[in-house]
C-alpha cells in the first residue's frame, strides 16, 4: 500500500459526502469508481478510510459513485435536528413516517426494490400525501386493537391526522398541512441526492427516486413498518374496488 493509494481512497470517500455528484459529470470521480471495481486492494483500502471516519461503503456504482452509510457516533451521522431548522428531534416520529410513505409509494413491493432496473420509480408530492395518510390510517386502528407498535409511533401519527390536507395561503413546503410537511421531507431528500425533480408547469411535480435512494434503502428494507405502509394502501384499493 502506498501512500498515493491511501489518497486517493480518501478522494473517493470525500466525493461520497457530496451526495449529488455523479461520477460522469466528475472525471477523478469516475476514474477513482472505475479503480474501486477493478482493484481489490484498492476496494479494502476504501474500506478502511470509511471504517475510521465511521463510515460504511453501502454500495458503488458507475451510475451513483459511492454511496456511504454512517455509524450513530459518526460526526457524519444523519440527526433530525440536521434535517432543518425547523423541524426539531421532538419531530422525530413525524419525519420518519413521512419517509416510510415515501419509500413505499417509490417502491411499493420488495420485488421493485430488489430490481436493477434502468427506470427508475416515479411519485408526485400527492401521491406520497395519500400513502402517509393511508399508513397513519392503519396505525391508528392497530392503536385502537392495542398494537404495541402503533403505540410506540402514536405521537407521530396522531400530530399527522391533526394536520389539514393543505392550507392554500401557506407555503409549499410548511408544516401547518399535510402537503407542506410532505414537501419540507421532499426538498430534504432532493438537497441530498436521493430524488431528482421532474418540474410540471401545473406545479405538480415529479419526484424520481435515484439509485442512490434504492440503494441506501435497500440496506434498510427490512422494517415492519414499511410493509405496513405497502399494506395499508393495498387495503383501502381493494376495499374500493
Amino acid at each position: 500500500m502506498l501512500p498515493n493509494d491511501v489518497k486517493d481512497a480518501s478522494r473517493l470517500v470525500e466525493w461520497g459526502l457530496h451526495p449529488r455528484a455523479l461520477p460522469e459529470a466528475h472525471p477523478e470521480y469516475r476514474d477513482l469508481v472505475r479503480r474501486w471495481m477493478d482493484d481489490g486492494g484498492f476496494k479494502a483500502i476504501v474500506a478502511s478510510v470509511a471504517e475510521g471516519l465511521k463510515l460504511r461503503v453501502v454500495g458503488v456504482s458507475a451510475r451513483t459513485g459511492i454511496v456511504l452509510g454512517t455509524e450513530m457516533e459518526s460526526v457524519f451521522a444523519y440527526t433530525i435536528s440536521r434535517f432543518r431548522r425547523n423541524v426539531s428531534n421532538d419531530d422525530a416520529a413525524v419525519v420518519a413516517l413521512v419517509l416510510v410513505a415515501a419509500c413505499a409509494t417509490f417502491y411499493p413491493a420488495q420485488d421493485v426494490l430488489d430490481s436493477d432496473e434502468i427506470m427508475s420509480p416515479s411519485a408526485t408530492l400527492s401521491e406520497i400525501r395519500d400513502r402517509l395518510t393511508k399508513l397513519c390510517q392503519a396505525l391508528e386502528s392497530q392503536d385502537r386493537n392495542g398494537d404495541a407498535a402503533a403505540a410506540r409511533w402514536r405521537k407521530g401519527w396522531q400530530y399527522i391526522r391533526a394536520l389539514p390536507e393543505i392550507v392554500e395561503d401557506a407555503r409549499r413546503t410548511a408544516r401547518s398541512h399535510l402537503h407542506g410537511l410532505v414537501g419540507l421531507v421532499l426538498n430534504h431528500l432532493f438537497e441530498t441526492g436521493f430524488v431528482a425533480v421532474d418540474e410540471r408547469q401545473d406545479g405538480n411535480h415529479l419526484y424520481v427516486a435515484t439509485p442512490r435512494f434504492r440503494m441506501m434503502l435497500a440496506e434498510h428494507a427490512a422494517v415492519p413498518l414499511l410493509d405496513l405502509a405497502r399494506g395499508a394502501s393495498e387495503a383501502r384499493e381493494n376495499a374500493h374496488a
